[in-house]
């Protein structure tokens, strides 16, 4: 998580980053990738615009209305 958002840090702290069922690390690139078996691997991607708000709320909120 590159905005480092104080509530869900703690969170994506606890998940594995190393594992054989670890494809590519969370934060190592865009998403993180891991192997569900057969051949099959899923991927994690989060983007959040909850952070401008909290820095400057009206001009912030606009991110959200495009």
């Amino acid at each position: 998580e590159h905005c480092s958002y104080k509530n869900t840090r703690p969170l994506l702290k606890g998940f594995p980053t190393r594992s054989p069922k670890v494809l590519v690390p969370a934060g190592e690139e865009n998403a993180g990738v891991i192997d569900i078996g057969d051949g099959l691997a899923i991927a994690f991607k989060i983007e959040s615009h909850n952070h401008p708000s909290a820095v400057e709320p009206f001009q912030g909120a606009a991110t959200g209305v495009g």
